[in-house]
């Protein structure tokens, strides 16, 4: 899904839910009035003494005493409802029906902009959408494991580099830098670049998360008039954040490196955020890509430092904490 799709599905969710909700309060209301049957007699009697006093306002009469009359008897069975709800621990507006979110009574934005129930699902269908599958769903900043970085330097490299992965999240806006994440296999690149992912699309932010191989794919099969999966290839330059992981495993071919080329540089002019990460080395992407590419990837992004050290290999043999 695009982003404007993204909003449409968001608000269709939202009023999936509302509705659902508005029948499960109609029916708690229907259940209040059969335990407590006065309550349902109290609630016509309202309806019948406003529509008489609609029928009396609308007559031009100017009585004051009939004004008063039903005033008075509105009053009065407002006060009824009141001491019988007390009387059975109930709170005063136990009789009406409620909207799912009373912030913005399920119109999913308030005076101040979109509503927290519209931007937590929002967030939700985002999340689902970016490419972030449950394959990653617990590569999350809790769960990145210093403890594999046993030498000094290498914790205090991996230390600084979250520390500054967590404020790039929290702080995430479209003017963020680009960032390039380079080290051996293993170094925790994918790790922290979910991590960042997962984290701006829980506040909402548009973010896809691709393969490099994937994205180029995906690119070959709309060339060739195929059907492609995720929405199309829009989403490589119009989402808020685009993270592509392990650039340099993809096929070798003029097309891969053009389309890479493509969607780098446009997503620079158009100050578009983007996180790459690759096994590569500066030199080693100079010997495999085209120096044009090169020279974006290395002059237009940050480059945080990894550690030396391949954790998965760690694992396998059982070492860390």
């Amino acid at each position: 899904m695009n982003r404007s799709e993204l909003f449409r599905r968001t608000d269709e969710v939202l009023r999936e839910k509302s509705a659902d909700f508005r029948v499960s309060e109609e029916r708690r209301i229907a259940a209040l009035y059969e335990k407590i049957p006065r309550l349902k007699e109290i609630a016509s009697e309202l309806s019948g003494n406003m529509s008489r006093f609609m029928n009396f306002a609308f007559s031009g009469s100017k009585s004051e005493d009939e004004f008063n009359f039903y005033r008075k008897k509105s009053l009065l069975l407002q006060e009824e409802r009141k001491k019988i709800l007390a009387s059975h621990g109930l709170p005063e507006d136990a009789w009406d029906v409620h909207p799912r979110c009373r912030k913005c009574g399920d119109a999913g934005y308030t005076e101040k902009g979109l509503c927290e129930c519209f931007k937590k699902e929002l967030s939700a269908l985002t999340l689902e959408n970016s490419g972030l599958s449950s394959d990653y769903k617990n590569k999350t900043f809790d769960s990145f494991d210093l403890s594999y970085y046993t030498r000094p330097e290498d914790r205090e490299k991996m230390e600084l580099t979250l520390d500054y992965a967590k404020k790039y999240a929290r702080s995430f806006d479209k003017k963020k830098p680009n960032l390039l994440f380079m080290g051996r296999s293993g170094s925790g690149k994918t790790f922290l670049s979910c991590a960042i992912g997962k984290a701006c699309a829980e506040q909402g932010f548009y973010v896809c998360y691709v393969t490099a191989q994937d994205m180029i794919s995906e690119f070959e099969a709309e060339k060739f008039g195929k059907a492609s999966k995720g929405g199309g290839t829009e989403r490589y330059f119009d989402s808020d954040l685009l993270i592509i992981d392990d650039l340099g495993s993809e096929f070798a071919t003029q097309f891969s490196e053009s389309v890479i080329y493509n969607v780098v540089n446009s997503r620079l002019n158009s100050s578009g955020p983007m996180i790459i990460s690759t096994n590569f080395r500066p030199q080693e992407l100079s010997g495999f890509y085209h120096e044009r590419l090169v020279s974006r990837l290395l002059n237009e992004f940050l480059t945080p430092v990894f550690a030396d050290v391949d954790v998965r290999e760690l694992k396998k043999l059982g070492h860390g904490s």
